[in-house]
């Protein structure tokens, strides 16, 4: 095994058992974040993630969490700060589970569902986390969020709309924060071939073809895309980048 890198701080990735989210964590530790993962019902899929990071030569830990529980989120990431010393980096990689739904089809019960999960999770994970990553002097954000932001989708706007919400929190948090240190960023995957994207694209072979005619690279994603995007983010490379959100889509936005 290769001699684990430098040491860079703590990376809270909540939402570490996605299969982006994974990704995240493995690129993180690789670049010498020791990392505390959340996971809100599979705890193999967590479980496996942080091996990776434990394979790297890097601390891990691992929490089971509902973030739309704001007392139980504070709590948790306290557990984090006792037990890892700080928290340098903050990423949201979670998002509840969805399938695609023309809106006149969407019931006000799912709508609140998704948005108490998506929305009020990512405000009470970054708000529990803010006041730590102000005395980290350097600290960081990446919320994992959609390219359909900005390109209103069609039977995908409980993917797509809460995550407009979560962009401007994010923004606004690189606003407000950027005083302190704070830099805060979006990163916009397109379809990815990983995860729930890639569950849904390989029900549907006439959809998948569709919308692969719509990218031009003619191709979808990976998650480690995605992961490469957010550990560009959290480096030093991208020390005067805040408030952005950048696309990983092949193009499709445009």
């Amino acid at each position: 095994m290769s001699a684990a890198a430098p040491r860079r701080g703590v990376a809270v990735v909540a939402g570490g058992s996605g299969a982006i989210g994974r990704s995240i964590c493995r690129r993180l530790a690789a670049t010498g974040y020791d990392v505390a993962l959340t996971y809100n019902s599979n705890a193999e899929a967590a479980a496996a993630a942080e091996a990776d990071v434990l394979a790297a030569g890097r601390a891990a830990m691992t929490r089971q969490l509902a973030l739309n529980d704001a007392n139980a989120v504070g709590r948790v990431v306290e557990d984090v700060v006792a037990a890892m010393g700080g928290i340098d980096a903050a990423v949201y990689a979670a998002g509840p589970h969805l399938e695609f739904a023309f809106i006149s089809e969407i019931r006000p019960e799912d709508w609140r569902r998704v948005f108490d999960a998506d929305v009020n999770g990512c405000f009470n994970f970054l708000s529990a986390s803010l006041p730590h990553l102000r005395r980290s002097g350097a600290g960081a954000i990446v919320a994992v969020t959609t390219c359909a932001t900005e390109k209103a989708p069609v039977r995908d706007i409980l993917s797509a709309a809460p995550k407009v919400a979560v962009e401007m929190l994010v923004k606004g948090i690189a606003k407000e924060e950027g005083r302190y240190g704070v830099r805060a960023n979006c990163v916009a995957p397109g379809f990815m071939t990983d995860g729930v994207g890639g569950r849904i694209l390989a029900r549907d072979a006439q959809m998948t073809e569709m919308i692969r005619r719509q990218v031009p690279l003619r191709r979808f994603g990976a998650a480690d895309d995605v992961a490469n995007m957010v550990g560009f983010l959290l480096s030093d490379e991208a020390n005067y980048i805040s408030g952005q959100s950048i696309a990983v889509d092949g193009g499709y936005q445009l």
